[in-house]
C-alpha cells in the first residue's frame, strides 16, 4: 500500500499522473545553488558531497539510468523489501514544506501519518511490531529529511525552503525533523501524549523499524 502527502502545492508545481513534479526551470535554479535534488529517476550530484571542504564548488549532472543489483539498497532496505508476511507500507512526499509547528518541534505531515499508521496496526489491529514493514521514499525538497545538520547549515536550507526552527524562531540550520521529540527512553504507554508511540521524530521512527531512502 502506498501513501503520499499532497498537503502542499504551489503554482510552479504541476500534476502528472498523480505524481507531483517540479518544473525544469526550478530544478535548474536549484542545481545552480548546489542543492542535491532527486526527482524521479533524475539525480543531480552537487557540491553537497564536499561538505567540510569550502574550496570545492562543483556541479555534476548524472543521466537517468537503471541500477543493477548490488548498486543500491542496504541490509535494512532489503530486509523490509523481502519480508514475508505482515503488512508493508511505503510513504512518499516531495514537499519538505508540508510541516506544522507542534510546540518546540516541527512535525511533517508524512511523519505524522506514518506514526498513526504504525500505531493503528499495532494497537488497533494487534499486529506485532516486527510484522510492520515501512519505507519512506522522499524526493524533491523532502529529501532534506535525510540531510545532516552540516548540510542544513552550510547551504542555508531552512532559509531557502522557509523552514523555521521552533526553538529559535529563525530559519533552521539543523535537521529539525531528525531528533526524537520525547527521548528514546520515553514512556511506552501508547496513551501517553509525550510517549514513544506519539514521537514523530525520524530518530524514533527508525527505532520502530522504518527505513528512510534518499
Amino acid at each position: 500500500m502506498t501513501f503520499s502527502d499532497d498537503a502542499r502545492s504551489a503554482p510552479q508545481l504541476g500534476s502528472t499522473g498523480g505524481a507531483t513534479l517540479e518544473s525544469e526551470k526550478r530544478i535548474r535554479a536549484r542545481v545552480k545553488r548546489r542543492t542535491v535534488l532527486k526527482l524521479g529517476a533524475i539525480v543531480t550530484a552537487v557540491a553537497g558531497a564536499a561538505i567540510g571542504v569550502p574550496s570545492v564548488e562543483t556541479t555534476r549532472t548524472a543521466a537517468a539510468h537503471n541500477l543493477p543489483p548490488g548498486q543500491f539498497g542496504s541490509p535494512a532496505y532489503d530486509a523490509v523489501l523481502r519480508a514475508d508476511g505482515g503488512v508493508k507500507g511505503i510513504f512518499q512526499s516531495p514537499h519538505v514544506e508540508a510541516a506544522v509547528p507542534a510546540g518546540k518541534a516541527l512535525n511533517h505531515l508524512l511523519l505524522v501519518q506514518l506514526k498513526n499508521w504504525l500505531n493503528g496496526f499495532e494497537f488497533s489491529y494487534q499486529m506485532a511490531p516486527g510484522d510492520l514493514h515501512t519505507i519512506v521514499a522522499t524526493y524533491a525538497s523532502a529529501n532534506l529529511f535525510t540531510y545532516a545538520d552540516a548540510a542544513w547549515e552550510r547551504y542555508r536550507l531552512g532559509e531557502k525552503y522557509g523552514i523555521i526552527d521552533p526553538e529559535t524562531g529563525t530559519p533552521a540550520t539543523r535537521n529539525v525533523f531528525w531528533s526524537s521529540r520525547f527521548g528514546l527512553d520515553a514512556s511506552h504507554d501508547p496513551e501517553n501524549p509525550q510517549g514513544f508511540y506519539q514521537d514523530t521524530g525520524i530518530e524514533a521512527l527508525q527505532q520502530r523499524g522504518t527505513v528512510f531512502l534518499t
